[in-house]
């Protein structure tokens, strides 16, 4: 039974836009407005804007089997009751590729590519006469960050720490990271999506790429001043730029201490809470895939000590 293009719709989780384009379900996880202001700052990012980052097919469903023929990206990963289960690369001439599924009813999480080319979805396919069923969620969560947010150099797309977070609190998530991103208040739109917790990290691109940490402090505020007044109402927790290997080599701005303390500083000032980024892995290289980005060993510190720190008013 091939799914409607409305149901496979109702099923997809993390895109702010999705549209038809020869004959494939295509998505996007920034608005119009958005790319926009990523192509006017510094055009050279667009693939990273345009990567299908956090883009998820989320249901529950009783048949033997997803099949899903893809018209782009090179790499999908199924989840089985939030297990990873299946990892495909599409063969080039049908691109189509199938979970066979345990006996009962599951939640399947079919994962479209974190970077490069974007996934695009021309058809959907469960058994004959199976249920089919959007995901119900507990919360909502909106990711706003760099490379380390949209998960360079997690082995697989899943095991990145916003993907990791976002499974352990039951949420709808959009992931808005985007590699060599750094603070751009312009980038940040309402496109009706009302989170519950909303996460800022950036600062690592921003440490080279800023001249003066007055400049620094000045996109930092106008960003946070911006997500502030959209989603004033959430918990916003602003995550200063983890431990890297290259911490002590300064840049034109100054020292890595220096930028992380004015994001720092910045975010309190706006009135936003602060967790600490040197506090979410270790300060050890086999943490580290290289002298930026964790591994997944990294990562799943990160995630595991973020739900820690950013919801401690819960406790």
């Amino acid at each position: 039974m091939k799914l409607s293009r409305e149901e496979i719709r109702r099923i997809t989780v993390g895109a702010v836009r999705a549209w038809e384009e020869d004959g494939a379900l295509c998505f996007s996880k920034v608005t119009e407005e958005e790319t926009e202001a990523w192509r006017k700052a510094a055009e050279w990012i667009l693939p990273n804007v345009r990567a299908t980052t956090g883009i998820r097919l989320d249901f529950w469903t009783d048949s033997s089997f997803v099949r899903v023929q893809t018209a782009g990206g090179t790499k999908y990963e199924v989840l089985t009751d939030g297990l990873l289960s299946h990892r495909f690369t599409p063969d080039p001439e049908n691109r189509t590729f199938t979970a066979d599924l345990q006996k009962g009813g599951h939640r399947v999480t079919v994962v479209l590519p974190s970077h490069l080319e974007p996934g695009r979805i021309r058809s959907v396919e469960i058994e004959d006469g199976a249920a089919l069923e959007p995901w119900r969620y507990d919360e909502k969560i909106l990711f706003l960050g760099d490379s380390i947010t949209q998960g360079w150099n997690a082995d697989c797309d899943c095991l990145s720490f916003a993907y990791q977070v976002s499974l352990a609190r039951n949420a709808r998530s959009v992931i808005q990271g985007i590699g060599g991103a750094f603070f751009l208040p312009e980038a940040v739109t309402d496109f009706g999506f009302l989170p519950d917790t909303v996460f800022v990290a950036y600062g690592t691109n921003d440490f080279g790429f800023f001249p003066t940490l007055g400049v620094l402090g000045e996109k930092a505020e106008g960003m946070l001043s911006r997500v502030k007044e959209l989603y004033g109402g959430a918990r916003i927790r602003v995550i200063t730029p983890p431990w890297r290997q290259d911490y002590n080599i300064p840049r034109a701005m100054g020292t890595f201490d220096e930028c992380r303390e004015t994001i720092r500083k910045t975010a309190e000032r706006v009135g936003l809470t602060v967790v600490d980024g040197y506090a979410l892995y270790p300060h050890r290289n086999e943490f580290m895939a290289d002298e930026l980005h964790p591994n997944d060993l990294g990562f799943a510190q990160y995630a595991a000590h973020l739900l820690r720190l950013a919801y401690k008013d819960e406790t």
